[in-house]
């Protein structure tokens, strides 16, 4: 029955409230863990009441459960195919899987602390309108305490800001643009409001004069002009300022060194649509290297002059075909081995006989002769050190010298000494080298290793299987022999030849497969994992059917493997699982699949530019101790009694084995004795130069 069926006066909190009222009103309460609402208590009838007739957003979690109740304003905030009206009703938990790791935290401190909680313009996302969206909200959380003085609710009260937000970001991003884009312009930049007041510059302008924006702020731009115009540049920019009009002058700006330098300044004005003046754009243009160009031509040889005497590293300058020293500097002359006087004003070659016959006659020449610039690291060069010649490595450039109408008069050599850069990096050079060299010789000794091992392995089995098949066949004739004519006693040792036999058999068997997993020249191929359960199972069916066993599983993947080692790695888990079973209750064994994250991966050596899947196996059976769950995996380890469960204690480590050799893992997490459960880890995709390095 419907509230809305009700007469009693006491629902009167129900009254109206829209759709959410008429929602709330006819609803059968009673059958959900909220009861009559005749029942409700008085405070939760109160702000329900309240919430109702509110025209602001609200939703009221209520109880342990946090059963929700939500206002006519509220309900648009869940959109369209959402959450709404199952909403209605439902535990917040139930209803916000996909926020409850953000919302719950607030949640709990409220009702902890009994403090309300406000943020604004919070992201978070929700489901509705057929997908998940990303929503702002500006909100508050409220405890609501109920007449036990304790706090039976939380009211949140919220609205919506993603539009609001949304539009912000247009507008930042907007203005992040334009100024992103003035600052990669060429000029100083600048904007000013419509009295002038600057309030930002680009990137360029703060690199220029070295200056920071707080010293910039407002009027801090006149500290970097020249204060000898400053009063015209004032004058000026006012007047214009006044009469809304462009702004235009050449005066200098102080750099980071100290210097000024000439710019030629323009100021446009930028009006609104109404036309009214809001800011001003500025921009300065650097004319002073116009300036320094024509300075430059009168003064290029001085300053060349200058510039080789003074660089910080070796240059010189050769003039005329046979490569003349005309101008060369201290670090050149260190670098040459030579006193200035032995190579000032003669050919290279002449002052310095010891460069001949190393190729520099060829580049100099093809310099000079082409007008090709060339440039070499780390070259070779013998001269002359303490009355000998020493190898040392240079970094050099030979450019072509033009006079002002094109014609090459000169080169114009530029070289650093890198002889102790070059020595250190071959001296590293040899030890990787060695090292290398060393780290191929184990590899290949461990190859080696392996391959004898496997080879004895293989070997020790088959020849430990002849004797074992004679004494097996020797029991058996004098078994035969002695017929019914043998006491207990030998009997018993009859017995106990035969079982040793036969488990001698298995062992050696087993021995002889995990030496198999060795090989490196099996094909990978790919495996439908559902065809190799199924086959098995077929092997199984006597045991299953003897033991009652039901075998889950669904959807397996198709994987790139060794088929025969994949089909063994299965056989043995799955008649582990078979053998390892509970006396009292019927065996259940179940095989599923799932993906490994990016995040679980990260916690393992796997490689990171795979998908594996992840296939469990889980029983009910007799389990094992979690202390355990590495060890299962030793060679020849068991658990058990061989008088309790048969086996040599291989197989889990064949099991290992394989999952490694496909570049995967297995581990035995989540047993207990409760059952076992084995995580078989595999790529869907095998990569090669993986394999390479594995192997």
């Amino acid at each position: 029955m419907g509230i809305a069926s009700e007469k009693s006066n006491d629902l009167y909190f129900l009254s109206g409230g829209g759709e959410m009222g008429e929602l709330i009103r006819s609803r059968d309460w009673s059958i959900t863990s909220m009861g009559d609402p005749a029942n409700w208590p008085e405070r939760l009838r109160t702000t329900i009441s309240i919430m109702l007739t509110s025209k602001f957003p609200m939703i009221l979690l209520w109880g342990e459960d946090l059963i929700q109740f939500y206002n006519d304003a509220y309900r648009p905030s869940l959109g369209n195919e959402g959450k709404h009206p199952t909403a209605l009703g439902q535990k917040a938990k139930d209803c916000w899987p996909e926020i409850w790791d953000v919302i719950f935290p607030v949640i709990k401190k409220v009702l902890k602390t009994g403090e309300s909680i406000w943020s604004e313009d919070q992201l978070i996302p929700i489901y509705r309108n057929g997908k998940t969206e990303d929503v702002y909200w500006t909100f508050s959380y409220s405890p609501v305490i109920g007449e036990s003085k304790k706090i039976e609710g939380i009211l949140c009260i919220c609205t919506e800001t993603t539009e609001k937000f949304r539009n912000i970001k247009v507008v930042e991003e907007s203005e992040l643009r334009f100024r992103n884009m003035i600052d990669n312009i060429p000029n100083l930049a600048w904007m000013a409001d419509a009295e002038g007041w600057i309030f930002w510059y680009n990137k360029k302008w703060y690199d220029y004069t070295g200056t920071t924006p707080e010293e910039m702020q407002g009027w801090g731009w006149k500290s970097v002009h020249d204060p000898t115009e400053l009063p015209s540049v004032l004058s000026k920019w006012q007047e214009s300022i006044k009469n809304a009009q462009p702004f235009e002058m050449v005066f200098p700006i102080k750099g980071a060194d100290g210097n000024f330098r000439k710019f030629l300044t323009r100021v446009l004005p930028v009006h609104d649509k109404k036309g009214t003046l809001v800011q001003w754009f500025g921009s300065n243009t650097d004319i002073s290297y116009q300036i320094k160009i024509e300075q430059a031509l009168k003064e290029s040889e001085q300053n060349l002059r200058n510039t080789i005497l003074q660089a910080p590293v070796a240059m010189c300058m050769f003039k005329e075909p046979d490569h003349v020293v005309k101008l060369a500097n201290e670090r050149m002359f260190e670098l040459w081995g030579k006193p200035a006087e032995d190579v000032m004003n003669k050919p290279i070659f002449e002052g310095l006989p010891e460069a001949k016959n190393q190729g520099f006659e060829e580049l100099l020449d093809g310099v000079y002769n082409t007008g090709q610039n060339f440039s070499a690291q780390d070259v070779p060069v013998n001269l002359p050190r303490n009355n000998r010649l020493e190898k040392v490595y240079v970094n050099f450039v030979y450019q072509a010298y033009r006079e002002s109408n094109g014609t090459i008069s000169g080169i114009l050599a530029v070289a650093i000494d890198v002889t102790a850069q070059v020595v250190a990096r071959q001296k590293i050079e040899e030890v990787v080298k060695e090292r290398t060299k060393e780290l191929e010789n184990a590899n290949n000794d461990l190859q080696k290793s392996n391959a004898e091992l496997a080879q004895f392995a293989y070997i020790a089995s088959h020849d430990l299987q002849e004797p074992l098949r004679k004494i097996a066949t020797f029991a058996q004739m004098l078994q035969s022999s002695i017929g019914n004519n043998i006491d207990e006693k030998s009997k018993k040792y009859l017995e106990k030849i035969n079982s040793s036999t036969s488990r001698m058999t298995n062992l050696i068997r087993d021995v002889l497969a995990y030496s198999e997993l060795v090989k490196e020249n099996e094909i990978f191929t790919e495996v439908d994992l559902n065809s190799v359960i199924k086959n098995i199972e077929a092997d199984y069916d006597l045991l299953i059917e003897q033991k009652e066993a039901t075998i889950n599983f669904v959807d397996l993947p198709v994987v790139e493997a060794i088929p025969l080692q994949i089909t063994q790695l299965f056989g043995n888990l799955l008649g582990n699982a078979l053998k390892f079973t509970r006396s009292d209750i019927k065996p259940v064994i179940t095989i599923s699949v799932s993906k490994i994250s990016r995040e679980e991966l990260e916690n393992t050596h796997l490689s990171p530019e795979l998908t594996y899947y992840k296939i469990k196996f889980q029983d009910n059976g007799i389990g094992f101790k979690k202390e355990y769950a590495d060890r299962i995996f030793h060679i020849f380890q068991r658990l058990h009694r061989k008088s309790d469960y048969e086996g040599t204690g291989i197989g889990l480590a064949m099991c290992k084995k394989i999952a490694v050799n496909h570049h995967g893992e297995l581990n035995a997490i989540g047993s207990s004795e409760e059952g076992a459960v084995f995580n078989v880890i595999l790529p869907a995709k095998q990569v090669k130069e993986i394999s390479a390095v594995d192997k």
